[in-house]
């Protein structure tokens, strides 16, 4: 059942309640408040355990992180993270270029924004949300203004040439592309290690 593949997917508190509501209209409501409902409940007090966990999972990145088996785990794309950064010649150019991330971040800070990515959203990496004339939507970061319009890029890496006279409006989102919940396909090992590295960049 849809329901139940929603309510165990790891990041099912990136989105609101309401969005799994109408995504469900017109089903049984007991499907909602019996599946949807409780799993977006422990979502809520996952987070709030993660926020009561960050002091000591910096404390053990700083005392225990493994730099080499952290660069691996980036390395071997668990977490995501190669996905939409970039670590000298590794990764896909769409989020925030970490290969020199330790010289201005804490341990805290890189836990913090995996942990809790919309909390502070990186200088020209915010989502825009762009209605475009012929009433299409395009979602996306945007990586540079050209002449002829803005190059915007998806999380699926697709980039494309917006025409400054198509928008007609540009709406950018709190929210970061980054989904919540990524550090949920990581051990706390791999989490303290993965920091480690990233620190050391």
């Amino acid at each position: 059942m849809i329901a139940e593949a929603i309510a165990a997917n790891p990041v099912i508190g990136s989105q609101q309640e309401s969005v799994y509501r109408n995504a469900l209209a017109g089903k049984d409501s007991a499907i909602f408040d019996n599946i949807i409902r409780p799993a977006l409940v422990r979502a809520d007090a996952a987070i709030e355990t993660k926020r009561r966990m960050l002091d000591a999972l910096t404390d053990k990145a700083k005392a225990q992180g493994n730099a080499k088996a952290g660069m691996e785990i980036f390395q071997n794309g668990k977490g995501a993270c190669i996905a939409c950064h970039v670590v000298g010649e590794l990764g896909r150019d769409i989020g925030p270029n970490l290969s020199t991330i330790g010289s201005i971040r804490t341990e805290r800070d890189l836990l913090e924004s995996i942990l809790f990515p919309s909390n502070t959203l990186a200088r020209d990496h915010e989502t825009h949300v762009f209605e475009l004339a012929g009433a299409r939507v395009v979602m996306g970061l945007v990586k540079s203004h050209a002449a002829d319009g803005l190059i915007v890029v998806d999380m699926a890496d697709n980039r494309q040439t917006i025409p400054h006279a198509e928008i007609v409006s540009d709406t950018i989102l709190v929210d970061s592309l980054m989904p919540p919940g990524l550090d949920e396909t990581l051990t706390e090992r791999e989490l303290i290690d993965l920091v480690a590295w990233l620190k050391s960049l």
